[in-house]
This record gives structure tokens, sequence and C-alpha cells, in this order.
């Protein structure tokens, strides 16, 4: 029997060679990533191809009734199919021998770091460009929010808790259930000023939650710099009332 490479489709030839060092980038990495978490994993040999299968039927089709002693109905439930082919990105990193021999501080360690943050960035950057070129619905915000006296106020330029509701609305009408909010940190503040958070007190809940501001409306609530900055994607990962298996897309993740 021989041992080929591909027969490990779950690393890649740098975790073979180096799997201390490649251990430690990933472990730097993973922590970072916001955005390519919305994604399930899928893992590829290098130099293949993946091909998804994704149901394009309607979610919302009803059970005909049937009278007593006739033939039951044929379903035919309609499948389109996505090709991927990953694309490989990689940068090198130069350590001279006098920066590790002469400076202080642990300039491997450092630059490892450093690799990371990029590397983070970089994969976070790709999957939001994939969800901004798959929105297929956008509306201008206007900034609108109920105040808690029942009378609406308009912050200019920001979002409101009426733009949030237009476009949850948007994904629901698909029978999706929207679950997440992407926003950039520059836009994070628009959400300080929604009643449910300014009126913080009478809810019960904290402001601030790891990783997140809460959940508005049931969303969690996400930041990441990799979001263009005036703009706030709602999203769902896939959750729908037809229970059926609909994830928003896969992060294909190539070996070698």
């Amino acid at each position: 029997m021989s041992f080929v490479r591909d027969a490990l489709s779950w690393v890649d030839s740098g975790a073979v060679q180096y799997p201390a060092l490649h251990k430690k980038i990933v472990e730097l990495t993973m922590p970072s990533l916001v955005v390519k978490k919305l994604f399930p994993e899928f893992p590829l040999v290098a130099g293949k191809t993946a091909t998804f299968v994704k149901q394009s039927g309607s979610r919302s089709a009803a059970i005909s009734e049937i009278s007593e002693g006739s033939e039951i109905q044929m379903d035919f439930t309609p499948y389109t199919t996505v090709t991927v082919t990953p694309y490989k990105k990689g940068l090198r990193e130069r350590v001279s021998r006098e920066n590790i021999e002469d400076l202080y501080i642990p300039v491997i360690e450092d630059q490892l770091r450093r690799l990371a943050r990029r590397m983070a960035y970089t994969i976070d950057k790709d999957c939001m460009a994939v969800i901004d070129s798959g929105a297929t619905t956008s509306n201008a915000g206007t900034g609108t929010s109920l105040g808690a006296t029942g009378t609406e106020f308009t912050i200019s330029g920001g979002m409101g808790t009426k733009d949030i509701l237009k476009a949850k609305a948007a994904i629901e009408s698909y029978n999706f259930i929207p679950d997440s909010i992407l926003l950039n940190p520059v836009n994070a503040r628009d959400v300080m000023y929604l009643p449910q958070f300014s009126l913080h007190l009478q809810y019960g809940e904290p402001v601030i939650q790891t990783g997140k501001i809460g959940d508005i409306y049931g969303m969690a609530v996400y930041i990441s710099n990799v979001v263009p900055v005036g703009t706030a994607y709602i999203l769902s990962t896939g959750q729908n009332l037809s229970a059926a298996y609909s994830p928003m897309g896969f992060f294909v993740k190539t070996a070698g």
C-alpha cells in the first residue's frame, strides 16, 4: 500500500512538513475570524473542484388535498448545482538572522502573529465579497426608529429599527429566518442609538456582550472591519421554515 499526500484530505503540505508552525498559525488565526464563521467548512484536496447541490424549488409549497381513492400526486423537487474551484493566496515572510540574534523582542513570534492577522483579514474579506455579491435585496437607510413613547424619530445618516425590520421582512418573505447582522465598527455606533440600547435599563440585559452587541430582534450582531462603511448586512445562515438543509454557502478549504 502506497502512502500519498492526497490521502490526507484534511491537511496541507505545510502541516505535514512543519506541524508545530502550522498549528501555531491556525491557533492565532481562528479567533480573529468573524465573517468566515457564518459558513460551514468543506475540506477539499488541493487541485480538485467541489460541486454543491442546492434546492431550487419553492420553500412555501403546500401538500394538496386528495380525494378518497384517488392516486397520490407525485412531487418533484428541482435541484441545481454549483461548481467551486478554490484559489490560492499566500505570503512569504523574511526574517534575517541579525533580527533574530540582535533584537530583544521575539521576532519570529511577532511575525507569526502579524501573518495570522493578515490571513484572518484576507479570509474574512473574501467571505464578505461573496456575501455582498449574493445580496439580492438592498434598501437605503432612513435612520427611523420607534421611540419608547410610540413616536418615531429619525437620525440622519444612521440605521434605524425601521431599516432593520424592512431587511428582516425581505428575508422572511422567502421563508428564511434572519439570524445575523454584520456591521463595520464605524456603523456599530448607530446600533447604540437604537431604543433597545439607549433605554437598556428597561431590558435587564447588558448592553455590551462578548463578541457581539447583544441580539436585535433575535439576530446576533457581529462587527468586522471588512464590512464596508455605511452598509449593514442582515443575513440568514440557512435556517428556514421548511427545516431543509440550506446553508448560506460553504467555505471550501483546500489542502496543499
